[in-house]
């Protein structure tokens, strides 16, 4: 699947996320990774990008396994001994078993099949940890949309969509009503955390 330039070179795509960061990208990895129980010891994530949170979960001696569209960044994470599948989400049906299911800044390419995607979830995983970004560059001037739609185009086609912390907390109501799940916010800045969990 074709992609914008930043997710066929892990480079590019380090460098535009620190951007849109302002150099505090390193941060929302310890949002999550603070997050992580000592129980947890097999991590799945999903789009996992430039493997930032794999790193970490091998330094705390986690079994980590990473599903993502890019073949460049299954590619480079595999050299570097990781577990990495090339995998579209949007036609994945069933996710592999694990103790904790993370995803950060990729919900909203799947905003369309949230059910679906959170049904997989919770059929693998009994907690899932969303690091999503709602406050974007698609949210500001007509040059920043239009760079980010460019900037952060995953698949064929531009997606306009993004949450901002309204409407990813009506998802989120709505999703724990038709599923049956509980959630917790645990911190807006750019980045709003949330982690979601349910009886298995």
């Amino acid at each position: 699947m074709s992609g914008s330039f930043i997710y066929r070179h892990v480079w590019c795509y380090r460098l535009v996320m620190n951007v849109l960061y302002r150099g505090r990208y390193r941060a929302r990895f310890e949002a999550v990774t603070a997050l992580l129980r000592e129980q947890d010891r097999s991590v799945l994530e999903l789009c996992f990008g430039d493997g930032a949170l794999a790193a970490r979960c091998r330094a705390s001696g986690r079994s980590w396994i990473g599903l993502d569209v890019s073949g460049p960044f299954v590619a480079k994470a595999r050299a570097q001994g990781f577990d990495a599948r090339q995998a579209d989400l949007a036609r994945v049906t069933e996710l592999p078993p694990c103790d904790v299911c993370v995803m950060m800044g990729s919900l909203y390419h799947f905003h369309r099949r949230l059910p679906e995607l959170f049904t997989c979830v919770k059929a693998a995983s009994s907690r899932f940890l969303l690091s999503e970004p709602v406050r974007n560059w698609t949210h500001g001037n007509r040059v920043q949309r239009y760079l980010a739609r460019k900037a952060t185009r995953a698949g064929r086609a531009e997606e306009t969509f993004r949450f901002d912390e309204a409407s990813l907390t009506a998802a989120l109501e709505e999703l724990s009503r038709s599923i049956g799940f509980g959630y917790r916010v645990v911190g807006v800045a750019r980045d709003m955390v949330e982690e979601v969990g349910w009886s298995k």
